[in-house]
């Protein structure tokens, strides 16, 4: 999952979007159902929980709320290959005065840093793994008997229904629309490699986690709409561009995108896109 950073991606970050209050809502849902799986230790010693893909620390942030309510104390070890991300949590969190323990690096180098875990997370970046059964078994590894692995994603099969397929590839035609007019030297490109997305249905993660040593996986399938603000910030977002318009500058992508999503909406009706996130929480046999 490593991700190469440059210039052109230090200020398309997924910050913006993670801050709407749908995605807030949809990742504490999964927070909320995987502690609800924990069980105190009986020494009192504190928990210990990973969040795998950290990113800016939005989940990072929900697992230390939720702990709190519930009077629990834990360690928590945030992990993401990206250090811009990194940098973007670990303010947040010295501005919260929370204390999370953050590393750079990959799944595979989790067992340096941590064993016998009550719990992993993994949000929001499932989908960008080519290997998931393998990220299932590293993440199996770190966690103690009976430790609780959750994680969502919205890019499986089975998050879009007619109209949000419409809708998006309305935007994108739009998108594209903009850039012959405002920038007729710009075209995309189809040898332009954007990071692969595997999408598996909701059986498919099912049986690859049981594969990897996990029992009793639950599966829910939440519907979210997401707002056209949220829309916008999402094509504000490096990956999301590369993924609409491969081989567009960046920079001129999230312009392309930000000019046109209102109007999308606008010619479809629609105040608000349908989106189904995948959540799932397993536990470790």
């Amino acid at each position: 999952m490593s991700f190469f950073e440059t210039e052109e991606t230090h200020h398309l970050t997924f910050e913006a979007f993670a801050a709407h209050p749908f995605y807030t809502a949809i990742n504490r849902s999964l927070v909320q159902r995987a502690l609800a799986h924990l069980v105190t230790r009986p020494s009192g010693a504190p928990l210990t929980i990973v969040d795998m893909a950290c990113g800016t620390g939005a989940v990072t942030r929900l697992i230390t709320e939720e702990l709190a309510c519930q009077g629990l104390q834990a360690r928590i070890i945030a992990v993401d290959p990206s250090a811009d991300a990194l940098r973007l949590a670990q303010q947040s969190s010295s501005e919260i005065g929370v204390a999370v323990a953050y590393f750079q690096g990959e799944a595979d180098e989790l067992p340096t840093l941590v064993r016998e875990a009550d719990a992993a997370f993994f949000c929001n970046a499932i989908h960008l793994i080519a290997e998931k059964g393998t990220t299932f078994r590293q993440m199996a590894a770190i966690l103690a008997p009976g430790g609780v692995f959750a994680c969502n994603s919205a890019f499986y099969q089975g998050s879009s229904d007619e109209s949000t397929i419409r809708f998006s590839r309305l935007w994108i035609r739009h998108a594209v629309q903009w850039l012959r007019k405002a920038h007729p030297d710009v075209r995309l490109s189809r040898e332009a490699k954007a990071i692969a997305m595997q999408w598996l249905t909701p059986e498919e993660y099912s049986s690859l986690l049981r594969e990897s040593g996990f029992r009793q996986v639950e599966t829910v399938q939440d519907l979210v709409l997401l707002s056209q603000d949220g829309l916008r910030d999402l094509g504000q977002y490096w990956l999301f561009i590369q993924g609409a318009l491969p081989g567009v500058p960046l920079a001129l992508g999230a312009a392309a995108l930000g000019a046109t999503v209102y109007e999308t909406c606008q010619e479809l009706g629609m105040a608000e896109v349908p989106r189904r996130w995948l959540q799932i929480v397993a536990r470790k046999g």
